[in-house]
């Protein structure tokens, strides 16, 4: 919350002290001042945080449903892409997948993370088995997201082993066992990476339409990157339908690089 304060109005505050008060009175005025600053700092974040929330129900689900023609304009794009995504021959998204991995691994955020959010990949998504291993490997905490269908939000699980540690889960997508789930405070999440059934050239991003991944990302947005992984035929050149509910992406990465110019490329 910006109180408005500069260093002008600071210098004028502590010179009528001194004028009205003397010397001996300005260390508990500047005590006093910062417990005061810091309440209203607090409070102006609480506001926030439930200023945000308005359109959100307890389940976490938005309030305010989309509008039919963005519904139509979704349903048709999701369609669109994902037959795209699976025209690509196994050996063809083997070998992009790997190049888009390699792209992401050699990414300063990558490489500095400790923390990271990773999906397993299923059926013609980007692959990132082979990669979620290495990550484990090189000591990296690895992530793994499951949904809440009750709540369409997400919790995770940290895995050290891709065997043992994953379930198929009713969405039939690979998620930790519920032994792990839940043992992470998500402040500690120092990297997100996304599936995404296309992404435009803005960071916008279509998924599954289950609005899990959006509802959970909203809370972290602006506070840990969010990078979404495609291939270059995911990639629509117009803005995707978008509502207020849906979650940019801050970089995505394709087989042929970073695509967002003024993303968190590094």
């Amino acid at each position: 919350m910006d109180m408005g304060i500069g260093f002008s109005e600071l210098l004028l505050i502590v010179l009528l002290v001194l004028v009205f008060f003397g010397s001996k009175e300005l260390p508990r005025f500047i005590r006093e001042g910062a417990t005061l600053f810091a309440r209203m700092r607090r409070y102006g974040e609480k506001i926030r945080h439930e200023l945000n929330e308005i359109s959100v129900n307890p389940e976490g689900v938005s309030r305010v449903p989309e509008d039919d023609t963005v519904q139509i304009q979704k349903k048709e794009l999701r369609n669109r892409y994902l037959v795209m995504r699976r025209g690509l021959a196994p050996e063809v998204r083997a070998e992009k997948s790997m190049l888009i991995c390699r792209y992401l691994k050699n990414s300063a955020r990558f490489r500095n993370a400790s923390a990271i959010m990773m999906y397993i990949s299923i059926g013609s998504e980007v692959a990132t088995r082979e990669l979620i291993t290495e990550m484990i490997g090189a000591g990296k905490r690895v992530l793994v997201p499951y949904c809440r269908s009750e709540s369409r939000t997400m919790g995770l699980g940290e895995i050290r082993n891709l065997e043992k540690d994953v379930v198929i889960g009713e969405n039939r997508v690979p998620e930790p066992v519920s032994g792990l789930r839940d043992r992470f405070f998500r402040s500690d999440l120092q990297l997100i990476v996304c599936p995404g059934v296309c992404f435009d050239i803005y960071g916008g991003r279509l998924g599954r339409g289950l609005a899990c991944y959006d509802n959970f990302l909203r809370e972290l947005r602006g506070r840990v990157p969010i990078f979404g992984l495609a291939f270059d035929v995911q990639i629509h050149q117009e803005r995707l339908p978008f509502s207020y509910s849906d979650v940019p992406m801050d970089q995505i990465v394709t087989e042929t690089g970073f695509k967002l110019p003024d993303g968190l490329a590094g």
